[in-house]
């Protein structure tokens, strides 16, 4: 299905396919395709208040979240749907690859991690900050709740995976729609198919008692509740391998 609607926009916005596509485009509402940055950009806003006395403390999950299934979890609400933001990573001409998942070997075994795959992106929030349009790494708001320790130390690293498709009462259901899960902080899919449309590694759990960090806003760093912001999905561009030399391979 979200083939097809990528199909039927490409149609429409590029009758001469020889026609390299430059410029700007709304596929969507809210979804904007630079084809010359190479990059998806999609409205929303803040949907946490880090900045209550009365509860400091935010956990997080994800990073972006549509349809608001987990927007209490999430460093921002987009204004789309996920498989509009699959469709628009598609008109950039992105193949997905696969989401990561967890599974649950035995008790006493460790988790089986599975890293997403695709295309690399940069993920990254443009805001208004004091007068000035400001760009900021979400990884940099994210803290070990025991540690400090920021997720950006971790070095993360994200992927056009495409969450997958299940069914449930014979409708088919593309899961990062059920699971609002667009881009991942953690990854909440199993051995039955994940459901980041990007995916994050390294592969978190987000279940406090598989051993892995609980992560918290670092709310001096987070906008105010329903502040606007685009979440800016740009393709990383793979650098070309230095060939290897008679002298390097002796």
């Amino acid at each position: 299905m979200i083939t097809a609607i990528a199909a039927a926009v490409l149609a429409l916005l590029q009758p001469e396919p020889e026609t390299e596509r430059t410029g700007r485009v709304e596929p969507f509402p809210g979804i904007v395709v630079d084809y010359d940055a190479k990059a998806v950009e999609v409205s929303g806003f803040v949907p946490i208040d880090a900045h209550q006395e009365s509860t400091p403390d935010v956990m997080l999950e994800l990073i972006a979240e549509a349809h608001g299934v987990r927007d209490f979890e999430a460093l921002i609400r987009l204004n789309a749907e996920a498989r509009q933001v699959h469709a628009a990573l598609l008109l950039l001409g992105l193949e997905p690859g696969s989401p990561g998942y967890i599974e649950v070997v035995g008790a006493d075994e460790p988790l089986k991690r599975v890293d997403p795959t695709g295309p690399e992106l940069s993920v990254r929030f443009r805001y208004e900050k004091e007068g000035k349009t400001v760009i900021e790494n979400p990884a940099t708001w994210i803290k070990n709740s025991e540690t400090g320790e920021l997720f950006s130390e971790r070095n993360p690293r994200f992927y056009f995976g495409g969450s997958s498709m299940r069914t449930f009462a014979g409708e088919e259901w593309y899961m990062a729609r059920a699971e609002g899960t667009v881009v991942g902080l953690c990854t909440f899919g199993t051995e039955l198919g994940g459901t980041e449309t990007v995916g994050c590694t390294p592969v978190l759990s987000p279940h406090s008692d598989m051993g892995d960090p609980v992560w918290f806003a670092v709310n001096d760093r987070i906008p105010k509740f329903g502040t606007e912001m685009t979440l800016v999905l740009t393709a990383v561009e793979k650098k070309p391998e230095s060939p290897v030399s008679d002298s390097d391979a002796e």
